[in-house]
């Protein structure tokens, strides 16, 4: 008859010694471990690409780092792709932008003060 009122007191206290087992074990882990070991090595910067020596090369980025390539087939897309360029702007032209005068802005500055008498 006892046990029939001291089981669920039993499994409650189970289950709460198995999550509090679980928590302590999580956290020493996360201690112990390293902190240098979980995060990837910084990667190394590309060397910059000098553009004025490399004038006409294609230069591909898809690697992460850039390759110059200057083989005929990359000198003739690069030359497909100019005039492109050339042929989507040849009718773009920009007015000047002028913005009209406000009466705020032409005013004149106030009189000076007169001096004072003693």
């Amino acid at each position: 008859m006892i046990w029939r009122r001291l089981w669920p007191w039993l499994l409650v206290l189970g289950v709460a010694l198995w999550f509090g087992w679980r928590t302590l074990r999580r956290q020493t882990a996360a201690v112990a471990a390293p902190v240098a070991a979980s995060r990837p090595a910084p990667a190394k910067t590309a060397a910059p690409v000098d553009l004025l020596q490399h004038d006409g090369a294609a230069i591909d980025f898809s690697s992460g780092r850039p390759v110059v390539r200057n083989s005929p087939a990359d000198r003739a897309a690069v030359a497909r792709e100019v005039q492109a360029m050339d042929a989507a702007t040849k009718d773009v032209t920009f007015e000047p932008v002028t913005t009209p005068v406000t009466q705020t802005q032409i005013a004149p500055p106030p009189p000076p003060a007169p001096p004072a008498k003693s």
